[in-house]
């Protein structure tokens, strides 16, 4: 399957390649297609800078209705357990860190020595980490399906893994990552031929 429509039709293209990210090919060649004045573009630019940047998802889901965690900003200390991101520009590394004892080296490392900032995302001792994929609105994981559709209605990304925050029963969304089309399944294929043909119309 391609990374993005090989015959788009007119007003429509959508890229299934997976990895929207700044500067990759996928993000450039849904550039390309809001330069070039195609009204119907998925992702949007716009979309995908949002997606990727966990403090702006978060806000962005919670507009919009999805459960997150209660979360802030800080460029040294935070309170375990949390799930912590990097918030820089190089780099989407993230941790779990349940105890003291992990704190300062994982945010010395996320935050490249204190130079940038860390999104600091508040845990229970018992929560777990939830990774589904979502291919046009839908995943493999059956009991995560209203996840996977109300992310793709929320953010507009074709193909994304999607990483949740579960403490008993709440879940929560932590993140939004690359899925690289390499890897998907036979199903998942499948799926993301559906949707470009459904946004075809």
């Amino acid at each position: 399957m391609p990374g993005a429509d090989d015959v788009p039709a007119p007003g429509v293209f959508v890229e299934t390649s997976g990895n929207y990210e700044y500067l990759t090919e996928g993000y450039y060649r849904c550039q390309d297609a809001e330069l070039d004045g195609i009204p119907l573009t998925r992702p949007t630019c716009n979309d995908a800078l949002d997606a990727y940047v966990v403090p702006v998802a978060l806000e962005k889901a919670a507009l919009a209705g999805l459960a997150v965690p209660e979360w802030y900003f800080s460029n040294e200390y935070f309170t375990p357990p949390a799930v912590v991101y990097g918030v820089n520009p190089f780099s989407r590394k993230f941790a779990v860190v349940r105890t003291e004892a992990d704190r300062e080296s994982a945010a010395k490392q996320l935050t490249w020595n204190f130079k940038y900032s860390m999104c600091c995302q508040r845990i229970e001792p018992t929560t777990e980490l939830v990774e589904i994929r979502m291919v046009g609105g839908q995943t493999e994981r059956g009991e995560y399906a209203d996840w996977a559709y109300l992310v793709h209605e929320a953010f507009n990304l074709p193909v994304a893994s999607i990483r949740l925050l579960k403490t008993g029963s709440l879940v929560q969304l932590s993140a939004i990552e690359i899925l690289p089309v390499r890897t998907l399944t036979k199903q998942e294929r499948r799926w993301a031929d559906e949707l470009v043909r459904r946004v075809r119309g």
